[in-house]
């Protein structure tokens, strides 16, 4: 078996070095207890638990605080969010081992905990509050096809220097692509097993994880909910109409789906915004981390939505960049922003990269033939940008780069592995 080296592992090291704790959080089964367990047995010597145990669960929240005294450090507590008790007595410990660190010149004060865990600590702000100073966060997405083409450039990085010039198309079907970049553990899977794998899934993070983290009362309409987050995937999110197909109020409707991006199941992106007089639309679009969770929902495959439903197929692909570009973000020592753009008459551009002022934009049509319509959205989003529009990118089915107007390139979508 191929083993795929995460690109989050040397930033992690490099962050145990500038902090006593280090969260790794991202969505369930993503790779974070391979991932720690791959660095307990190389670099990070220590003890291991998992909260996913019933009864480290319990030992560590009857007492927490005894807990981690018995327990030592280094150590790597695996799915820390199920006892959100322990991070106050966390903090003390920390508290105490950099006090002794300035007394001692052996003792050093960082690099104690690596934590992991399937929720944002943003979604629980008290516990965030507790840490910081203390704890850096990094967040470790589903496989993406750089990892899994060990390829080492990053097609933002491209975007802002404008160099294209050494793509050509990948004959690879992209369905086979977006396949590929998902769970860990789905890679080596007959796809026969993975409509089960998918279903216990589900389970997993709108029922059992919804009632252990957040005590959910409602718990059994979250299924209802992502369902009807992902037939609306990629369009504009309007919380009373949600509310109607679910049978929620809107309160409720808008503080599920804030939990359901805070365990990364879906991504919340937001319009892009100046102080300008164009008329902006303000609702956000939903988005979903995983892709071939997004196509399981659906009830379908990206094979078979390329050969019977080029229309949603095109709005799966769009996820499937948002996606890509997310993690290649993720490994960037100056992360961007990432938006969309859309006024109220319909002009838009499905995706706005800023770094400082400086803006890119990025257009995916599941096309080989562009035409100017295709382009309204970008040329008027050129002009609103002024000078701080660095280019525009439209990723499609081309064979090659094309310099189709000044500073808008038309390019092969494997551009963001290649």
């Amino acid at each position: 078996m191929k083993i795929i080296h995460r690109s989050i592992e040397k930033t992690v090291l490099n962050t145990l070095e500038s902090f006593p704790a280090v969260y790794i959080n991202g969505p369930r089964q993503a790779g974070k207890t391979t991932l720690v367990k791959d660095i307990l047995s190389n670099q990070f010597k220590g003890a291991f638990v998992t909260f996913d145990d019933a009864l480290e669960r319990s030992a560590a929240a009857r007492n927490p605080l005894i807990y981690l005294r018995e327990a030592g450090y280094p150590l790597i507590i695996d799915e820390v969010q199920m006892v959100p008790e322990l991070l106050r007595p966390l903090k003390m410990l920390i508290d105490e081992q950099r006090s002794t660190a300035l007394q001692s010149d052996n003792v050093k004060p960082n690099g104690h905990y690596l934590l992991t865990g399937s929720a944002n600590l943003m979604v629980m702000p008290e516990l965030a509050n507790a840490m910081v100073g203390r704890m850096a966060t990094i967040t470790l997405f589903p496989l993406s096809v750089r990892e899994i083409t060990n390829s080492q450039s990053n097609f933002i990085e491209s975007c802002f220097n404008r160099d294209f010039a050494k793509t050509q198309k990948n004959e690879v079907p992209l369905y086979e692509i977006m396949e590929k970049a998902t769970f860990p553990e789905l890679i080596n899977m007959p796809e026969d097993y993975r409509q089960n794998w998918f279903q216990n899934y589900v389970r997993k993070i709108t029922l059992e994880d919804p009632m252990h983290i957040y005590n959910l009362e409602k718990a059994e309409y979250m299924p209802i909910l992502l369902q009807a987050l992902a037939i609306r995937a990629g369009n504009l999110l309007n919380d009373a109409d949600l509310s109607r197909d679910t049978g929620l109020t809107s309160v409720t409707t808008r503080t599920y789906r804030n939990l359901l991006n805070g365990t990364f199941i879906t991504h919340y992106l937001s319009p892009w915004y100046r102080n300008i007089s164009k008329r902006l639309v303000k609702s956000g679009k939903i988005y979903f981390h995983d892709t071939m969770l997004l196509s399981n929902l659906l009830k379908s495959t990206p094979k078979e939505m390329a050969k019977v439903n080029p229309q949603r197929f095109g709005h799966l692909l769009e996820n499937f960049i948002l996606s890509e570009l997310m993690k290649l973000n993720n490994v960037l020592s100056n992360r961007i922003s990432i938006s969309f753009y859309r006024t109220r008459d319909g002009r838009e551009v499905d995706f706005i990269l800023e770094k400082g002022n400086k803006l890119v934009g990025i257009e995916v049509k599941n096309s080989e033939n562009i035409s100017e319509k295709d382009l309204a959205g970008l040329k008027e989003f050129k002009e609103v940008a002024g000078e701080d529009f660095i280019c525009g990118v439209v990723l499609c089915n081309t064979q090659r780069v094309i310099s189709y107007d000044k500073d808008i390139y038309l390019v092969p979508i494997n551009i963001l592995w290649s």
